[in-house]
């Protein structure tokens, strides 16, 4: 790459003020730093939990079943007698996961195919919109159980789905993110002096359009345990005796009106930090990236 090519892109200089600045501003935003904290908390339970859980996730024991939180079980045990604190620190290890490939899927096929529409235009763009178009007419909860229910239960089966589900809107964001950025003086630049296609994309309108589409992929984290959580609830994703949270919600569910209230509690509750966590550190992550807002504050 020569060095005029380097200096067509705004994104190709970084300062260490600019780096300053951004740590700074993440700082000072104090629910960015909450949801933060929920994240490294569940990653790093997810990390060590064959190592702190006090039970085994799977065993059971229907001499202490259905029993409430106590020094022996600290969240209580479920219907078989199994340790729901176990449970639960081995649940966010399938929770992540699942979000992380879901999201990674749909960031992988997504953000190419928005890039390659809005770029080359005509036919081929019109085609991919439209493709798009399609997948986003159906709700997403419905789209990922029909592409679940294809597919047949299982982690994988839930990953594919969670991840064909979020590619119309990586793609429409990326989309959008080109049209704007391909009319930019250095895009225009680069085409004047020959610079190839692939490299105009890759190098110059994807680290532009970096930011928002960062911003979106950890927001959609979120959304990716809650369509994972809800497979699972109704029998697509994993399957037991795998501890997984929405599953777990699913076999207590019916344990509540007879006061066993632990049973889906705190996987639930499990469940909605995670999500803000990831939609917290979302919204900081917006508000630090985008000048408009930051000038606004």
């Amino acid at each position: 790459m020569s060095a005029a090519e380097v200096s067509l892109s705004p994104v190709s200089v970084k300062n260490k003020k600019k780096k300053k600045t951004f740590f700074t501003l993440m700082l000072r935003n104090r629910l960015a730093l909450i949801g933060l904290f929920f994240i490294i908390i569940w990653t790093l339970f997810a990390l060590v939990a064959p190592f702190i859980a006090p039970h085994s996730p799977t065993e059971t024991d229907t001499i202490s079943k259905l029993q409430g939180p106590t020094a022996a079980h600290w969240l209580g045990t479920d219907n078989y007698g199994r340790d729901i604190l176990s449970r639960i620190l081995y649940g966010a290890r399938i929770s992540i996961w699942t979000g992380l490939i879901g999201v990674g899927i749909s960031f992988l096929i997504g953000v190419p195919l928005g890039a390659i529409a809005a770029f080359y235009g005509g036919k081929i763009g019109d085609f991919i919109m439209r493709c798009m178009d399609v997948l986003l007419a159906f709700p997403s909860l419905i789209l990922a159980m029909a592409i679940a229910a294809s597919l047949g239960p299982g982690l994988t089966s839930a990953m594919i789905a969670v991840g064909i589900v979020g590619i119309p809107e990586f793609a429409r964001l990326m989309y959008g993110q080109t049209i704007t950025l391909k009319e930019k003086e250095f895009v225009e630049a680069s085409k004047a002096i020959g610079v190839k296609d692939t490299t105009i994309l890759f190098r110059h309108i994807f680290p532009n359009a970096l930011g928002p589409i960062l911003v979106h992929a950890t927001l959609s984290m979120g959304f990716a345990i809650l369509v994972a959580s809800s497979l699972s609830f109704l029998g697509l994703g994993i399957q037991p005796p795998t501890p997984e949270w929405g599953a777990m919600i699913s076999e207590g569910r019916e344990y509540i009106i007879t006061g066993q209230w632990w049973l889906v509690t705190f996987p639930g509750l499990a469940i909605a930090t995670s999500i803000l966590g990831f939609n917290l550190l979302g919204d900081g992550l917006r508000d630090v990236l985008d000048p408009r807002l930051r000038s606004s504050k």
